[in-house]
């Protein structure tokens, strides 16, 4: 099926790459990279392959913090991928963010992580160009850098924004240095700061111990991956830093932004028609938070009353074969039967005991 993009006129080239933007019926803001070299080649396939196995994830809807893969050519002379494109990047944006548009930022990464992880892969090049915000999520782009968990990263990236190597030299791809790299968008755009190596980070975070920022990347800057928490607690911080009062920024000696005030409810400012559109409600986090404390809530529930789970399933079952009968008749032989299968067993336990009392 032909997809129908209307595309600007104007085109931007990179080293790698022919871009071209682009809308589709939608709405929605799509690029198309077109391949200029071999290098841009092996990127557009590995953007094609991964796209698809995040589609072939039969329980999990594709989420909105992850490009998508509209349409693509791997057999031209020069291949190109199509993908949306919602936002703009983090990268050089003025200003520090809200508190609540940063949280929603790292949430979303978090929740694209976790998608990747699922489909086996990692990112490997989370940076804030390629992280786009719409005024109310962000989405994660360029999955051409993606590799499967336990291969070696092909991304080359400033060391800074790489984590801490293994003790045999070998970085390795995981979940945990995709939390990393979301860990250290989150640093640059909260301190407007630019990235830092694991002890420069930790160090800077323990400046401003107590904060909120502080106490949100706790962990993430561990040299061993294992000691780095999972997308799903670090969701867990989000939502419990959203009710936080107030959020401190990491140096509390500075007056002017030691204290900043979190709103109940942060309204974006207006977006564009094209990107209105293409935007969905708040924090799904949230709403998944939700979900597994009242999944937890019913969980307690049944473990707390198993005698009254059995009892009204043995009186709907009751209820459901007497009222099955139309006449008397059948209506007594099932109350005898009903009789014999509760009275014979309480009469094997009577004899039972009987017989062991005797023995004595």
């Amino acid at each position: 099926m032909t997809v129908h993009i209307e595309f600007d006129p104007d085109r931007r080239f990179t080293d790698l790459f022919e871009m071209q933007w682009g809308r589709l019926v939608s709405g929605e803001r799509v690029l198309r990279r077109t391949a200029r070299t071999p290098e841009a080649n092996r990127l557009v396939h590995a953007e094609v392959n991964a796209g698809n196995l995040v589609w072939a994830l039969g329980d999990t809807m594709y989420p909105l913090q992850l490009c998508r893969v509209v349409e693509h050519d791997l057999t031209a002379e020069r291949p190109h991928v199509t993908t949306t494109y919602r936002g703009v990047p983090v990268a050089g944006q003025p200003g520090a963010p809200l508190p609540e548009t940063l949280l929603t930022i790292f949430a979303d990464l978090l929740v694209a992580i976790r998608t990747l992880a699922k489909a086996g892969l990692t990112h490997g090049a989370i940076l804030p160009e390629y992280v786009l915000w719409d005024g109310a999520h962000a989405q994660l782009v360029n999955l051409g850098q993606a590799v499967a968990v336990g291969e070696p990263a092909r991304a080359v990236l400033d060391p800074r924004w790489l984590p801490p190597a293994g003790p045999d030299g070998l970085r390795l791809a995981a979940e945990a240095h995709d939390v990393y790299q979301a860990g250290m968008v989150v640093y640059c755009i909260a301190l407007q700061a630019g990235p830092a190596t694991a002890a420069e980070a930790r160090a800077e975070l323990a400046r401003g111990g107590g904060s909120a920022l502080s106490a949100l990347l706790e962990g993430v800057f561990a040299d061993d991956p294992r000691d780095r928490p999972d997308p799903h607690t670090l969701l867990r911080r989000v939502e419990e830093a959203r009710y936080e009062p107030v959020w401190q920024s990491a140096d509390p000696a500075d007056a002017t932004t030691a204290t900043i005030k979190i709103p109940q409810q942060y309204s974006p400012a207006p977006l564009p028609p094209a990107v209105a559109r293409a935007t969905v409600p708040l924090s799904p986090a949230r709403d998944e938070f939700r979900r597994l404390v009242e999944a937890k809530r019913r969980y307690r529930d049944e473990r707390a009353a198993p005698r009254a789970v059995a009892w009204r399933y043995a009186r709907g079952l009751l209820d459901v074969l007497w009222h099955s009968r139309d006449d008397l008749s059948s209506k007594v032989w099932l109350g005898v039967a009903g009789v014999v299968v509760i009275g014979l067993p309480a009469l094997l336990i009577i004899l039972i005991v009987t017989q062991l009392g005797g023995s004595k």
